[in-house]
């Protein structure tokens, strides 16, 4: 059986963060407490799940770097996996959807989001060749619309009733965020090259 090709990870640094495409090994009891979680689980309108550690090392294995990305956020003092982003790359139109998670909720509204999401944002408009970035928070996900509205994402759309509840079937709202590589640039006070 031949392994699918991998792209090249991502490795980065913030302030107070490292940020580094994540491995099977990665698989851990905090994570998989994450996923059980309905308060880390339900504003992303998740399920909750109970797997296993050979579940969730399966489920990291299957981001290659090219089309998809696990990428771990660890805080730089304690090197604890406190969340991690899931990026999902359509290389043809050169687009990237983000989705994160923050797991460790002692670092909820502490600014983790964006100051992680511009190294990012940084590394694939810059190396990876994405010329716009999408992000699809519900309309509900409070924290995360605010994200989106104070690093100068813009709101493109409202997707009304788009998506069903996990938890009670009612129907939900979702936003379409977007940002455009020269708007980032612009953003970031950035010349193209």
């Amino acid at each position: 059986m031949t392994m699918p090709p991998k792209g090249r990870p991502v490795l980065l640094e913030t302030k107070r963060f490292a940020l580094r495409s994540l491995k099977p090994a990665d698989a851990s009891e905090r994570w998989m407490n994450w996923l059980k979680d309905p308060e880390v689980m339900g504003p992303l309108n998740a399920p909750i799940r109970k797997w296993t550690v050979q579940e969730l090392m399966a489920h990291i294995a299957s981001a290659n770097n090219i089309e998809r990305y696990l990428v771990g956020i660890f805080d730089l003092t304690s090197k604890v996996q406190i969340g991690f982003y899931m990026v999902d790359v359509d290389p043809f139109h050169r687009r990237a959807t983000f989705n994160i998670v923050i797991g460790e909720k002692s670092w909820w509204g502490k600014g983790v989001i964006n100051e992680t999401r511009a190294a990012l944002l940084d590394e694939f408009f810059d190396n990876r060749g994405i010329e716009k970035a999408a992000g699809t928070p519900f309309a509900r996900n409070f924290p995360a619309v605010f994200n989106y509205k104070a690093q100068g994402w813009r709101h493109e759309g409202t997707f009304r009733g788009h998506c069903a509840s996990v938890a009670d079937g009612s129907r939900l709202d979702q936003f379409q965020f977007g940002l455009t590589k020269d708007e980032w640039r612009g953003l970031r006070g950035k010349t193209a090259p």
